[in-house]
């Protein structure tokens, strides 16, 4: 090839894009793009925790649970439920108890999804997220067992020693209110709950009389405490004179008696001796 034919070769090559060119281009472009958003369209990413429910657009479900992970789904939709415990706080709680006082709770609770209902949840409650089902069925159903189980105590009742009865009988009655949903409660815990300035002395008073009362009952079991010392030491010193009597009477013997009695004959003539106390007679008239 000449030199001049060359250049001409490359003058071709290096020319201006073509409109066809351009287009392709283009076309390649919106393809690559297509493949993007339908690989996102037709995978679902299955959060950990999380089981899923497969949908389609016309509402019709597919019973088996989606476990975590990406899964392939077409074009049907998926909701996401909780299998892993999901704290709650429910601010607020209205109430009234057994004594007529209205007052207002916070309760915590603990609760997840059974996994092997979720397709049947989402039969119940429809398109509707974890979120919205928490803060309307769940929170209602919280509500109104709360109602129940505070009416039957008092609020003095609450405040002075019965709130753990209270929360045992709040998860024991909401736990089996929603497990008909497939919803699983774990725990419950209860505020405390607000009260008035009157009650609030009431509460004060019988707090103050408790701790007189169980000071009087130290004192009581101080004094019987040192009472019962007193006594056994008394007992144990007649116990030991006791003993000392009896080993003294153990000891006199008739031969013991009889050397006392030559003993004193030496010492001041006739003599009688009378057991342990020693009486000397003069039997002679001096």
């Amino acid at each position: 090839m000449s030199i001049k034919r060359a250049e001409k070769f490359k003058e071709k090559s290096e020319g201006p894009v073509t409109p066809r060119a351009i287009k392709l281009i283009i076309q390649l472009a919106v393809v690559a793009v297509v493949v993007v958003l339908a690989s996102f369209k037709f995978f679902e990413k299955i959060d950990n925790g999380y089981v899923g429910v497969r949908y389609s657009i016309n509402g019709g479900i597919k019973d088996e649970v989606l476990a975590q992970g990406v899964k392939f789904v077409g074009i049907d939709n998926v909701i996401q439920y909780p299998i892993r415990l999901q704290t709650i706080q429910a601010e607020g709680v209205s109430v009234s108890t057994s004594d007529g006082k209205k007052t207002s709770i916070n309760i915590k609770y603990d609760y997840k999804v059974d996994s092997t209902r979720a397709s049947k949840m989402y039969k119940e409650f429809g398109n509707i997220t974890p979120d919205d089902i928490e803060e309307g069925w769940l929170k209602s159903k919280l509500q109104k067992e709360a109602r129940e189980v505070y009416s039957k105590y008092s609020l003095l009742d609450v405040l002075s020693g019965k709130s753990s009865a209270v929360e045992a009988e709040l998860l024991e009655n909401f736990a089996k209110a929603v497990e008909g949903k497939g919803f699983i409660v774990e725990d419950v815990t209860v505020g405390v709950p607000e009260v008035d300035e009157e009650t609030q002395k009431s509460i004060d008073a019988i707090i103050r009389a408790g701790q007189e009362n169980e000071k009087a009952k130290l004192d009581s079991e101080t004094t019987k405490t040192q009472a019962d010392a007193n006594a056994y030491e008394v007992t144990k010193a007649a116990e030991a004179e006791a003993e000392a009597n009896r080993k003294i009477a153990e000891s006199i013997t008739d031969e013991l008696i009889r050397y006392e009695e030559a003993q004193a004959r030496k010492e001041h003539g006739w003599v009688t001796v009378n057991g342990a106390g020693t009486v000397v007679t003069d039997t002679t008239g001096e």
